[in-house]
């Protein structure tokens, strides 16, 4: 234990920098933090023997670490170099943002990812000293945290660009005039985007460019100026980056001031000179950092009033990272990886973005991809080819560096566009259409998620013998058709990360889909995001994480990581401001934790929102909606047993749609679990004939006092109204006195009346719960969980209450029906068939239940 945090008080009362506690501690090991808290209680190898001299840490995140020198220890610049060297592994254990080395005079700042020293805004080294009382530290930390990154080093200008501005400005000048769909405008702004950016990039020069063009409009009218932009420097575009010849996109295509044949519509040129004025005021698009590449349709979609198509593929940008995060062990040279429903590219592009110089080689004039990204996409309706110029459009905004630095060879670039981003056109099934096997090291995506239509989808596949062969499981939705296509497409041991809705994990008709997976997949790990995460649907999502088995025969014996996230660090509305709580970046963290120590995890880990679950409980239990498994007072304690649902009231309609086709596909399990081919006999025993009801019970044995003298392990169940919960506690085995039980059913006298409960193991009971205790000739004869529901099926119709309470006798001349087989014997394997179904219709009703819920408990906000 660590003798400096008590006797200083910094376990409970550490000083602070700004918002950030502050712990100088060069006597305390990093086990001494992580034992008292101060940091994650996950396993830093070798490190954890080390000491630090100083930490900023804002809960439980390392901010940075301080390394004190001596100035004789800290004059050269050799002495500085070994000063960093020595924390650098330690930080990058921690995750640590920031090191900072000082001798009080002199200091150095170090980003972590890089090992290199950090620059200010005009690229001058930081010297600032460290001094913690510096009321200035506080502000120059975090535009540090907020800048540096894997590739980058400095301290953003504060002139570089953010486009939400420009394309909220552009969207409603030509959404005003025009009266285009958003979807429609927002390609328009990506296509004078793409004009501006390639002209200050310097690949379109002369007449082509846009400064060139613009200054047009001091001698020719407006008129012209379109029609020379439609039919001189559109085309120029397309020769410098020439189409797929296959599905003929390349990347741009306008749709609102140049037609399809490639001409300018007349009426639009003033709203057109005025888009353009609007690029050149606002300055030059040159130096663009990380999260405007990353940010830019994002920060459009937020002004987009058609959300609902959007969603099919926008996936958050905070989501996708965490993705990318918790794949980037795949995510490297030589390596092949797919996103089959690609949007706009997210998933392929953002690993890469930091690693251009490493995955991608220009030699000679040719440029040498060293590792193979393959986006496809269907589109929707009409606009089919939209996506993947979007996806190529965004590829060439990650590629800028590149290009700027080789504008001689837009065609090679181009070649990679085409083939990083495919639009599959010749089947309504798209990326479906085509039975791959084996292939990719990695799949990264977002699949659509609808019931609805995707019969027209399977009747498509049903005239493919080669696709009937190849889609087999018979899952709901097109979601359940990608599931088995990304599964089928991984090589042996290849990784997936892969979003998916609730039905997938809570539907009784894809307990098929999900056994698929269990036979072709070790299950690694889920995380329950939450309702809103996506911009159009209030649904629940999930990512789960696939390693490919070697082969079928191999038997997964690793536990799977569950997290139960309630915030991903943006408000989940339109608006998607940054918020503090981000249980997402938490539990891509833990899961990078959990992959280096499976089996060892769960004895560290503190964090009430992540449970380590045995692989057995996803053969055994009816559904994988892991944030089930986590009791109500769990649900208290993290403060979410009461989540609301709040929505705008347009996007109400989407939640119906949504709750309509939920209700939809219950209903098909409910038809298939009702069909009986044969329907089986039954015959009636009274409940005194099954059960011993001469068991004694426990009278009024068990006051709080006797509970607290004899407290044990063995659980005492009473009648309350919440059964699972055990209100009187644990007492001790084998206590005089004391009847015990052990695997039978029970019967409440008042509390929760009306309903049977199966008891597992060894239990307790209180006075006014009878035990239903199977006579011992017929042990065999009877499943217990049938017999719970038969009997509630009875009691239901003698209206038991308070004021007619079921005491033995009154419960014990009830009949109730058994089936037999055709010799008249009980019949077992019906009796648990039968269970199961009842069961899932226990399942089913409270899903209708929830679904409703969230209707009538959906606040509306009218403004």
């Amino acid at each position: 234990m660590s003798e400096e945090l008590i006797q200083r008080d910094l376990h409970k009362n550490p000083e602070k920098i700004g918002k950030w506690d502050y712990y100088n501690i060069g006597a305390t090991s990093i086990k001494n933090l992580k034992e008292y808290g101060i940091i994650r209680n996950v396993d830093y190898g070798s490190e954890e023997r080390k000491k630090v001299d100083a930490l900023i840490v804002q809960k439980k995140n390392v901010i940075a670490i301080i390394e004190y020198k001596k100035p004789s220890e800290f004059k050269t610049e050799k002495q500085k170099n070994k000063a960093i060297k020595q924390e650098l592994e330690v930080a990058k254990k921690l995750s640590a943002h920031i090191i900072i080395a000082t001798d009080r005079k002199d200091t150095i700042w170090v980003n972590t990812l890089t090992g290199n020293k950090i620059k200010d805004e005009n690229g001058q080294f930081i010297k600032e000293d460290f001094d913690k009382n510096d009321e200035n530290l506080p502000d120059l930390i975090e535009k540090i945290k907020f800048s540096i990154n894997e590739l980058n080093d400095q301290i953003k200008p504060k002139q570089l660009v953010n486009p939400t501005d420009l394309a909220k400005q552009i969207w409603q000048d030509i959404w005003s005039v025009t009266g285009a769909t958003p979807e429609n405008c927002l390609y328009t702004f990506v296509e004078l985007f793409i004009f501006k950016y390639l002209s200050d990039l310097g690949v379109l020069k002369g007449s082509f460019n846009f400064h060139t063009l613009y200054s047009n409009y001091e001698v020719n009218t407006e008129d012209e100026v379109l029609d020379n932009y439609a039919t001189s420097v559109r085309p120029k575009i397309k020769t410098l980056f020439p189409e797929n010849p296959i599905d003929k996109t390349t990347i741009i295509n306008g749709t609102i001031f140049v037609s399809k044949d490639q001409k300018a519509v007349k009426g639009y040129s003033t709203v057109f000179k005025k888009v353009l004025k609007k690029f050149k005021d606002y300055g030059k698009l040159e130096h663009i950092d990380y999260d405007f590449k990353s940010q830019l349709f994002e920060s459009f979609l937020k002004e987009s009033i058609s959300k609902k198509n959007w969603g099919q593929f926008f996936t958050p940008i905070k989501v996708v990272r965490a993705i990318v995060e918790m794949a980037k062990d795949e995510i490297k040279v030589g390596a092949e990886i797919c996103d089959p429903a690609c949007g706009v590219g997210k998933f392929l592009l953002e690993p890469i973005i930091t690693k251009l110089d490493q995955f991608y080689e220009i030699k000679k004039g040719k440029l040498i991809p060293k590792i193979t990204i393959h986006g496809y996409d269907k589109g929707f309706d009409k606009d089919e080819q939209k996506t993947i110029i979007l996806a190529k459009a965004n590829m060439l905004i990650y590629f800028s560096d590149l290009i700027k630095e080789n504008t001689g060879i837009t065609k090679e670039f181009s070649k990679l566009f085409n083939e990083s981003f495919v639009l599959k056109t010749n089947s309504i099934l798209g990326t479906l259409s085509e039975p791959v096997e084996n292939k990719y090291d990695l799949i990264v995506t977002n699949p659509p998620y609808v019931t609805s239509g995707s019969s027209n989808l399977k009747e498509e596949i049903k005239k493919d013998g080669d696709l009937v062969n190849y889609y087999k499981i018979n899952a709901i939705g097109v979601e359940g058709l990608f599931m088995e296509w990304i599964v089928r497409a991984l090589k042996p041991n290849g990784k997936a990360f892969i979003i998916v809705p609730d039905g997938i994990f809570n539907r009784q008709n894809d307990k098929n889909l999900r056994q698929f997976l269990l036979d072709e997949c070790y299950i690694d790990g889920i995380v329950s995001l939450p309702i809103k995460t996506f911009f159009t649907t209030p649904k629940r999502t999930y990512i789960l994480c696939l390693t490919k088995k070697p082969n079928k025969k191999a038997l997964q014996t690793d536990p799977v990581f569950t997290y139960f996230a309630s915030e991903i660090g943006e408000s989940r509305d339109v608006y998607r401001f940054d918020t503090e709580q981000d249980d997402l970046s938490e539990s891509v963290l833990l899961y990078s934790f959990f992959k280096g120590n499976k089996k060892g995890f769960e004895k560290m880990n503190t964090d009430t929102r992540c449970k380590i679950q045995p692989i057995d409980k996803f053969k055994s239990e009816n559904h994988w909606c892991i944030e089930r498994w986590w009791s109500n007072e769990e649900k208290e304690e993290l403060g979410v047993a009461d989540e609301i649902l709040k929505l705008k009231i347009e996007e109400f309609p989407t939640l119906l749609d949504e709750v309509s086709n939920s209700i939809i596909s219950i209903k098909e399990e409910v038809q298939e679990l009702v069909s009986i081919d044969d329907k089986p006999k039954f015959i009636k025993k009274k409940i005194k004939d099954i059960f011993d009801l001469k068991q004694r019970t426990n009278n009024s044995k068990f006051t709080k006092t006797f509970i607290d003298k004899n407290k044990g392990t063995i659980p005492v169940h009473s009648a309350s109204k919440f059964p699972d919960n055990v209100d009187y506690g644990y007492v001790k085995d084998n206590l005089k006195g004391v009847k015990y039980f052990e695997n039978c059913l029970t019967w409440n006298i008042d509390g929760s009346i009306g309903k049977v409960y199966f008891r597992k193991g060894r239990f307790s009971l209180s006075e006014k719960v009878i035990p239903l205790v199977v006579h011992e000739e017929y042990k065999k004869d009877f499943d217990l969980l049938f017999l719970k529901y038969a009997i509630e099926m009875e009691f239901q119709k003698h209206y038991f209450g308070f004021d007619n309470k079921a005491g033995k006798s009154r419960i014990q001349n009830i009949e109730i029906p058994i089936p037999v087989d055709k010799n008249g014997k009980f019949d077992i394997l019906i009796q648990k068939q039968l269970a199961e179904k009842f069961k899932r219709l226990e399942e089913i009703k409270k899903s209708i239940s929830d679904e409703l819920d969230k209707v009538s408990s959906t606040e509306i906000d009218f403004e």
